[in-house]
């Protein structure tokens, strides 16, 4: 098994085990903008509305140390040179970034520490966006993208501690959404085609498991598991280039993203193992081959 899938394979255990626990309720979330330093205090409303930016490079995350809690937009800007997503982790009552690191390297899955979003990644120098609710409580921002060598980027100091504390004002509104789109085991469902432009997207994981989904434009001649393989090991020119999406949520969570496609063909691909085999789930059928129109 490789370090990455066993850093993958810790957090899915984790997580179905307590699946069954979870009410329906909005899941976190992730957007662009600019740097904000570490150390930095509570962010406030831009706009009426919370705002996080978190900052990705080779191997490091910048951001708050602290935002207030209820539906935030979250900004990745990425400026790599890798590829970068942010896997949001809510840690356990009493439990920080360290303990979470600590059991990765263990043999059991920390029970106490659950995946709640995040950004897929965006092409390098740009961004991705997406937008839920937070819940008071301290998270973990890890990157599990493997470097050429295999190695998870947490491995080489890719996490930052995040603290969502209580707000002194409502929460805002969801979002509108102008197309959802379904996580099952093993599929992704679309309420409608989608077309070129801006889309606000509600993602929905129906499944009995954790999901992700990341959009990838395919290059002429590629298919979606050409991507999975670069993936998996991403050495040489990508198949393909990367629009967003939604890291892991738990099952009956939703949250949203907001893209801007480009017409083409293109993956929709969700790299987590399973639960029962630790196969990852596009090799259970979710690497959905699906066409952008123009309109």
């Amino acid at each position: 098994m490789s370090a990455r899938s066993a850093c993958l394979v810790a957090l899915v255990g984790s997580a179905v085990g307590l699946a069954g626990c979870r009410a329906d309720k909005p899941a976190v979330d992730a957007a662009s903008s600019k740097s904000t330093p570490p150390g930095s205090q509570p962010s406030g409303a831009v706009g009426g509305k919370n705002v996080l930016t978190i900052t990705a490079r080779d191997y490091a995350f910048d951001a708050p140390a602290q935002i207030p809690a209820g539906i935030t937009t979250i900004r990745l800007v990425n400026q790599g040179p890798a590829l970068h997503h942010v896997q949001l982790m809510k840690l356990g009552e009493g439990k920080r970034l360290a303990d979470f690191l600590t059991a990765l390297k263990g043999e059991r899955p920390p029970t106490w520490a659950t995946p709640a979003g995040g950004p897929a990644p965006p092409e390098v120098g740009s961004t991705s966006t997406s937008i839920q609710a937070l819940e008071p409580g301290t998270y973990a921002l890890i990157c599990f993208i493997p470097a050429a060598d295999g190695m998870p980027h947490v491995m080489k100091g890719m996490s930052r501690e995040l603290e969502v504390v209580e707000a002194s004002r409502p929460a805002g509104p969801e979002p509108e959404a102008d197309l959802v789109v379904t996580l099952k085991d093993y599929d992704f469902e679309l309420s409608r085609p989608l077309t070129a432009g801006k889309h606000t997207i509600r993602i929905d994981n129906a499944g009995a498991q954790p999901h992700e989904i990341a959009i990838v434009r395919m290059n002429a001649g590629k298919k979606p598991l050409d991507f999975t393989a670069w993936g998996m090991k991403p050495v040489g020119p990508p198949p393909g280039t990367v629009h967003g999406g939604l890291s892991a949520i738990m099952p009956k969570t939703h949250s949203f993203i907001e893209v801007d496609l480009p017409p083409g063909d293109y993956g929709l691909l969700c790299f987590l193992p399973d639960a029962k085999d630790g196969k990852p789930h596009f090799e259970h059928g979710m690497a959905k081959q699906t066409k952008v129109s123009s309109s």
